[in-house]
C-alpha cells in the first residue's frame, strides 16, 4: 500500500484542518449566549443556554434530571401561542428526542410543530454526553443542538433586553419515545424568566453561532450542573409546583360510584327492603358520576390524544353517562307506576335489567381509561383485583338474599299429607266446616247453611275460609268452627213473567220456592 506523498498530505491538511478544529474546538469565549439556571428541588437543577442567530437559527443546551419525564423551554410570556422546545428520553432510554412544539390551545399540551426542524449536535468536545439520558437517580438528560430557522415561529426581538420565556419540567415518571409527537403529562414544576437578547443573540454573518458552552470554571470545562450559572437572564418568577389532579379525581369518583355506591344501593333494596335508602344511595352515585363527567371533559380538552373525544374510553364513557340518566328516569317512573297500580311494570323490569348491565359497562370502561392515561401495570392489576373482589362479594350477598327470600310451599300444621283436596267438607279434606248461622246476611235466605260441597276444585284452607266470609284479622277466624249441621239444599229460583208492568212476579224481586 502506497502512502500519499508529502505535498498531497499538506494539501489534505489545508482543506480539512478547519473542520477538524471546529469539531474539536473547546469553549469559545467569544460565542454569545444567555443562560438560565434554577433549582427545581433540593437535589435537582434545571439549565438552559440559548444562542439566537439572526438568520433564524436557535442553538440550545438544556438539561434536567432523568427522573423527570420531560424538560422544556418556551419563548413567550404565557403558554398560549408560545413556541417551545421539549426534550425527553428516546425509546432506548439512553438517547434524547427534542421536539419543537406550539401551544395552540392555551394552557394545554403543546402540539408538535411539523414545519420546524431540530438537529442534534454531537461534535462539541466540551459536551461528551450531549443528547444522552443517564438512567437512575442522579442521572442527567441533556438536549444539545440547533433548531433550524425557528426564530420565525417566535416573536423574538433581538434588541429586547428582557424577552419573556417560560420553562417547565414534567412529573416524576418515565417517558421513552422517538416520536416527536409523544404524549406529555402535565408539568410538575414551571415558571418564567427573561433573557437579554443583546447578550444571547449573534449577527447573521458571525461565525460564533453555536450551542452555549459551560460558563464557569475554565474554558475547557465539561458540561455539568456545576459548570453553568445564570448570565444575561433574570431570576425565576411565578415559579411553583403543579400537579395533574384531574385524572386522579376522575378515577377516584368513578370507582366509588360504580364499584361501591351503585352496587351497595342495589343490595340495600334487596336486603333492607328500603326504597328510600336505595334512592339515597343511587342519588349519591349519580352526583359522583356528574363530578367525574365534568372532570373528564376538562381533562379531555387539556391533552392532544383526547381533545377530539374519539378514543374508545371516551365514546363508551359518553354512552354510560347517557344510559345512567335513562336509568334514573326509569327508576322514578317505575316507582310511580308501582305506587299507583301495585303491580310490576315493564318500566320497572327494564330498570332492573339495565342497572347491572350499566355497572358492567362502566367497569370495562375503567380499564380502558387506565390505558388512555398510560397508567403503570401495577395500577391496572390493582384495579382488576378490586373489581373482582367487590364483584364476587356482591354476587354472593345477592345470591344469599335471593335464596333466603324464595317462597316455601305452604304446608298446614298438624294436617296429614294424605288429605284429599277433592273430598267434600269434613275430615280428610281442605274444605272448612259449613257455617250453621240461621241466615246469610244481606240475602234474607231463611234457614240456609253456607256450604261448599258444590265446588269441585281444590282450594287452600285460607282461601276457603275467605269464601266462607272469614276475613284476615277477624276475631272469629281464630276460634274453632262450630259443629257441622245438616246441609239443606239451596232454594229453587223461579222466574215469573206476564206482569202487567212487564216486571218479574214472585216473592220479592226473585221468587224463591
Amino acid at each position: 500500500m502506497m502512502l500519499p506523498s508529502t505535498p498531497l498530505l499538506l494539501c489534505l491538511l489545508a482543506v480539512f484542518a478547519p473542520s477538524f478544529v471546529l469539531a474539536l474546538d473547546q469553549v469559545d469565549p467569544h460565542a454569545k449566549a444567555g443562560y438560565f439556571v434554577t433549582n427545581i428541588s433540593s437535589d435537582a437543577t434545571y439549565i438552559v443556554g440559548m444562542n439566537f442567530v439572526q438568520n433564524g437559527d436557535i442553538y440550545l443546551h438544556m438539561s434536567a434530571p432523568t427522573t423527570r419525564a420531560w424538560v422544556g423551554v418556551g419563548i413567550g410570556e404565557n403558554m398560549a401561542g408560545a413556541f417551545m422546545l421539549v426534550a425527553y428520553a428516546s425509546a432506548n432510554g439512553t438517547g434524547m428526542t427534542t421536539s419543537p412544539r406550539r401551544a395552540r390551545h392555551g394552557h394545554s399540551e403543546p402540539e408538535w410543530a411539523e414545519d420546524a426542524e431540530f438537529e442534534k449536535i454531537f461534535s462539541d468536545a466540551y459536551a461528551p454526553n450531549c443528547n444522552t439520558a443517564a438512567p437512575g437517580l442522579g442521572g442527567i438528560q441533556i438536549a444539545h443542538g440547533v433548531c433550524k430557522n425557528c426564530s420565525g415561529f417566535t416573536s423574538a426581538d433581538y434588541a429586547n433586553t428582557a424577552l419573556p420565556f417560560i420553562f417547565a419540567v414534567g412529573p416524576e415518571m418515565t417517558l421513552h419515545s422517538d416520536a416527536l409527537d409523544a404524549p406529555l403529562r402535565r408539568h410538575e414544576y414551571y415558571g418564567h424568566f427573561t433573557l437579554d437578547m443583546t447578550i444571547a443573540s449573534s449577527n447573521a454573518s458571525t461565525t460564533y453561532g453555536r450551542v452555549p458552552a459551560p460558563n464557569l470554571n475554565d474554558t475547557n470545562a465539561v458540561v455539568a450542573d456545576s459548570t453553568f450559572a445564570s448570565a444575561g437572564s433574570s431570576g425565576p418568577s411565578g415559579a411553583g409546583k403543579d400537579s395533574d389532579w384531574g385524572p386522579t379525581l376522575h378515577a377516584v369518583v368513578m370507582c366509588l360510584a360504580f364499584i361501591l355506591v351503585f352496587p351497595l344501593g342495589a343490595l340495600v333494596l334487596r336486603v333492607l327492603k328500603s326504597v328510600l335508602w336505595h334512592a339515597v344511595a343511587q342519588a349519591v352515585g349519580v352526583l359522583l358520576v356528574l363530578v367525574g363527567f365534568g372532570t373528564a371533559v376538562r381533562i379531555s380538552l387539556e391533552y392532544n390524544r383526547s381533545r377530539s373525544f374519539a378514543t374508545s374510553h371516551q365514546i363508551l364513557g359518553l354512552l354510560v353517562f347517557c344510559l345512567l340518566l335513562l336509568q334514573l328516569g326509569l327508576g322514578l317512573a317505575g316507582h310511580a307506576i308501582f305506587r299507583r297500580t301495585r303491580k310490576p311494570s315493564i318500566v320497572g323490569k327494564i330498570h332492573m335489567f339495565l342497572g347491572p348491565s350499566l355497572i358492567l359497562l362502566a367497569l370495562v370502561n375503567g380499564g380502558l381509561g387506565l390505558d388512555l392515561a398510560d397508567s403503570p401495570k401495577s395500577g391496572k392489576i390493582a384495579y382488576g383485583v378490586v373489581v373482582t373482589v367487590v364483584g364476587l362479594v356482591v354476587v354472593a350477598v345477592r345470591g344469599f338474599v335471593h335464596f333466603r327470600q324464595t317462597p316455601r310451599r305452604y304446608k298446614p300444621e298438624d294436617v296429614s299429607d294424605t288429605l284429599d283436596p277433592y273430598a267434600g267438607p269434613g275430615a280428610g279434606s281442605y274444605y272448612p266446616r259449613a257455617s250453621t248461622s240461621p241466615s246469610a246476611p244481606g240475602f234474607g235466605f231463611s234457614g240456609q247453611t253456607a256450604g261448599y260441597e258444590h265446588l269441585q276444585t281444590p282450594v287452600s284452607a285460607m282461601s276457603a275460609g275467605h269464601h266462607a266470609g272469614w276475613e284476615m284479622g277477624d276475631a272469629s277466624f281464630s276460634h274453632p268452627a262450630p259443629a257441622r249441621a245438616s246441609v239443606a239444599p239451596l232454594p229453587r229460583l223461579t222466574l215469573q213473567t206476564g206482569s202487567p208492568r212487564g216486571g218479574l212476579e214472585g216473592e220479592g224481586f226473585l221468587g224463591m220456592k
